[in-house]
Parts: C-alpha cells; sequence; structure tokens
C-alpha cells in the first residue's frame, strides 16, 4: 500500500504541439532542372542532414494510380479517357483480400477520367489486373523509380496488384514521385532530376558535366 499525502502530490501539465514534417520539390519539367527542395520543416541547422524529400521512402497511396496503371493502360493497352470500367461492389484481390472505395460508394459504369477525378480504388485496380501488373510495373521503372522491388529474398514484390494503390514493399521519394508526373507534363518525355550543371576546377577546366539532362520517352 503507497500512502501519498496532499503534499506529496505533483501534477505536471505538458502541453504538446504537433510537429507535423513535409518535404517539398520544385522541378522543371523540360529540363529536369530541380529549382526547389526541402527536406523537412524548420531552420536547417546542420550540413547533410536527413533529407525527407531524398532519403525517405513512403507509401504514395492515391499518388500512383495514374503512374501505375492508368497512364500504361492509355499509352500501350488501349484504354482511353472515356473508356468504361464497371464500379458496382469492392474488390477481391486474388489472394483474397478485400479493397474498398474510400468513401464507400459504388456507382456501376464509369470512365476513367472520373476514376482519375474522384481516386476511385476499385475503377483502377480493375484495370491495372486487367493490363497485367508486370505492364504497370514496367512502366513505373521507366518513369525512373529505384526503389521498387521485382522480387526480393522474402518472395516481396511490386509485381502485384496493390501496387494500383500505391502499396508497395519500400515506398518511393518524393523526389522521384515529382520526376515521374514531370514525365507527364513533358509530353511523355522523362528527364532526370538535376541539382547542378557543371563543376569547374579553378583553372576553369570542367570536372563534372550535367548540362545535358538524361532523358527518355516514357
Amino acid at each position: 500500500t503507497l500512502g501519498i499525502t496532499e503534499e506529496d502530490t505533483v501534477v505536471e501539465r505538458i502541453d504538446i504541439t504537433p510537429q507535423p514534417q513535409a518535404s517539398v520539390v520544385v522541378m522543371d519539367q523540360k529540363t529536369g532542372k530541380v529549382l526547389a527542395i526541402s527536406g523537412g520543416r524548420g531552420e536547417k541547422t546542420a550540413s547533410l542532414s536527413f533529407n525527407r524529400a531524398t532519403a525517405n521512402p513512403r507509401q504514395p497511396g492515391s499518388c500512383f494510380k495514374v503512374l501505375s496503371t492508368f497512364a500504361p493502360a492509355i499509352d500501350s493497352c488501349g484504354y482511353t479517357l472515356a473508356h468504361s470500367v464497371d464500379d458496382d461492389e469492392p474488390f477481391t484481390y486474388a489472394n483474397g483480400d478485400t479493397a474498398k472505395n474510400w468513401d464507400g460508394r459504388y456507382i456501376g459504369p464509369t470512365t476513367i477520367r472520373r476514376a482519375i477525378a474522384h481516386s476511385i480504388n476499385v475503377v483502377t485496380l480493375k484495370t491495372l489486373t486487367a493490363i497485367g501488373p508486370r505492364t504497370g510495373y514496367d512502366y513505373l521503372i521507366n518513369f525512373g523509380f529505384t526503389t521498387l522491388v521485382e522480387m526480393d529474398e522474402n518472395g516481396n514484390t511490386d509485381i502485384q496488384q496493390a501496387t494500383a494503390l500505391g502499396g508497395i514493399t519500400n515506398g518511393v521519394t518524393n523526389l522521384e514521385l515529382t520526376a515521374a508526373y514531370a514525365a507527364i507534363a513533358n509530353g511523355g518525355v522523362y528527364n532526370k532530376p538535376v541539382y547542378y550543371t557543371k563543376v569547374l576546377d579553378h583553372d576553369g577546366n570542367i570536372l563534372l558535366d550535367n548540362s545535358t539532362p538524361e532523358s527518355h520517352r516514357v
């Protein structure tokens, strides 16, 4: 038995203010030049500190729908924005799990255009299943993502239906997600992000030349 008198009691009030973190990447889609980047909120106090924009892969979620599914479906599988896909019930994965629309609504035949605008899970999953998860994965690699897993030693793979909704093994970085969307804005041509153009020595000799962007058509 523990006896506590009023004099022994100490009540301390702790005010907790949430400190959410975020990262920002601004990129010129035509040149690949990174115009601005922020790896976290608050003042930078150290060199080479943790950068959430480049070194922090996170699950992309619905941001992946256009890249993993709708871009390849429209580009090479005969789909258009007016293509209709039935959205009538929750989707059952091959492993038996169930995916639902975020708002719990199912409205029947739905265009790809509406599925993108309203971030409809079932239409996305049915589309990737129809074109094949391998097709979606190959496009993602072509979009410049380096953290995806074809198959690791534990049997994890991103060649699977859940990749349609951004449910992947290791996540992606803000930088690579920005570069992938920049390719769409650049008419389908991907430019690898560029931080500098040239590095010269004190005599003006070129040590590193990055003036010509590394690019390819997605």
